[in-house]
């Protein structure tokens, strides 16, 4: 199935290969694909705009998918989790249908997850396998890429950019445009309002500490890309430069990927970049010790 949005004569369409519960509810223009089964409770309500559900899907129980959306084949819904309601903002008017939202495949939403759909010209858009833990949610307008990993109670406002293979930790909170550079970590119960480079690790508010050197192994990063983002992670945070300043010291490597994809994302920030911890010129020692 397409992952953008089209039209279509409105009318339900249920593959024969699609199990629908006698309790499930789902009207209007809502195309659901083979293998998919809608558990007993669920809602899938194309009477706003399209919905669009591709192959092997499972609503689990009492999940709800409000249209215009569009879900890829072999994502999950467990119970109480919602896709596709208005965003979660006063001034948006809630009967108007937006861009809605565009979900790739093999994601699992456990219970609760919100995802909202877009309010400006773009949809909301999910990649494809990652995993949101109970009460997530996404608001509009985000962008999340692959293979990331949310952790119960964190919570991301709209316009949020997320990058591939990216983890947030439990009761985390992203502000509005933030980005989450790929690879990158951050731990729970923080708060960030600023963007986090590829591959480091935030441990405190808007405050990087480390490389995240587990998820670098994890990815198959081989020691000279591994050494890359340690160098990166030194000349912007131990140097004594600004981040301004260490994008030209960055660049003196920027035939390194690793190093060019530093430097990209740093260039395109409208927020600035994370703070670092600690003091410059400490010492080789310690520097490793943060690594």
């Amino acid at each position: 199935m397409s992952l953008t949005a089209r039209s279509s004569p409105a009318g339900t369409r249920i593959h024969p290969g699609a199990t629908v519960h006698p309790t499930a509810i789902v009207e209007g223009d809502v195309e659901i694909g083979s293998g998919t089964a809608i558990g007993p409770g669920c809602m899938v309500l194309g009477t706003l705009g399209p919905v669009r559900i591709g192959a092997g899907c499972t609503l689990v129980a009492r999940a709800i998918v409000n249209g215009p959306i569009v879900l890829g084949d072999g994502n999950v819904l467990y119970p109480g989790a919602c896709l596709g309601f208005a965003p979660q903002d006063p001034g948006f008017d809630p009967s108007a249908p937006g861009p809605g939202c565009v979900i790739g495949h093999r994601n699992v939403f456990r219970e609760g997850a919100t995802v909202n759909r877009g309010a400006t010209d773009r949809p909301t858009r999910v990649g494809d396998s990652n995993y949101w833990m109970t009460n997530t949610h996404l608001g509009h307008d985000a962008l999340v890429g692959s293979n990331c990993i949310f952790a119960s109670g964190c919570v991301l406002a709209g316009h949020v950019e997320v990058q591939d293979r990216v983890i947030i930790g439990g009761c985390t909170s992203i502000q509005r445009s933030v980005r989450l550079g790929r690879g990158s970590f951050v731990s729970g119960t923080i708060c960030l309002g600023l963007d986090l480079p590829p591959w480091f690790t935030a441990t405190a508010d808007n405050l990087v500490a480390s490389i995240n050197l587990v998820g670098l192994r994890r990815s198959g990063a081989g020691r000279e890309a591994i050494d890359a983002v340690r160098w990166a992670f030194r000349t912007i945070y131990r140097s004594g430069a600004t981040p301004q300043q260490a994008i030209p010291l960055l660049e003196e490597r920027i035939s390194e990927p690793a190093i060019a994809e530093c430097v990209a994302f740093m260039r395109a920030t409208t927020r600035g970049i994370c703070h670092g911890v600690g003091r410059a010129g400490r010492g080789a020692a310690a520097a490793a010790a943060d690594e």
